[in-house]
């Protein structure tokens, strides 16, 4: 039980420093675990220098672990899914982007964010 309780809490923290990483760039959060039928999207933000909706998917680990490797393809699919239904006044004159953001729990969080992750082929 304390297991399943310390990945929730890392997975909390992680999304918190996800979101302070992007509004530290500019970015505008329009949307955190958001609901979209049955699947859930973590975090949705958009810049406003550019057309771009990025649809953030948090990977929180205590160790050093590529979060890319762990959104496999089934998810990816998932994750499309429920952003091609976002509400339209959010989608409207942008283009969907799919990023991945890998934070690693500790006494400090430290964010790796890939833009465009669904699109490498890695």
């Amino acid at each position: 039980m304390t297991r399943v309780r310390s990945a929730a809490r890392a997975g909390r923290r992680g999304e918190r420093a996800v979101r302070w990483w992007l509004r530290l760039r500019g970015w505008r959060l329009l949307g955190r675990n958001v609901r979209v039928g049955r699947d859930e999207l973590d975090i949705v933000a958009a810049h406003p220098s550019k057309p771009v909706l990025a649809v953030v998917e948090v990977k929180a680990s205590r160790g050093d672990v590529d979060a890319v490797v762990r959104v496999d393809h089934r998810k990816q699919c998932r994750v499309a899914r429920a952003a091609e239904r976002l509400p339209e006044p959010w989608r409207r004159g942008r283009r969907l982007r799919f990023d991945v953001a890998s934070v690693r729990v500790g006494w400090w969080c430290r964010v790796r964010y890939r833009a465009g992750a669904f699109d490498d082929p890695r």
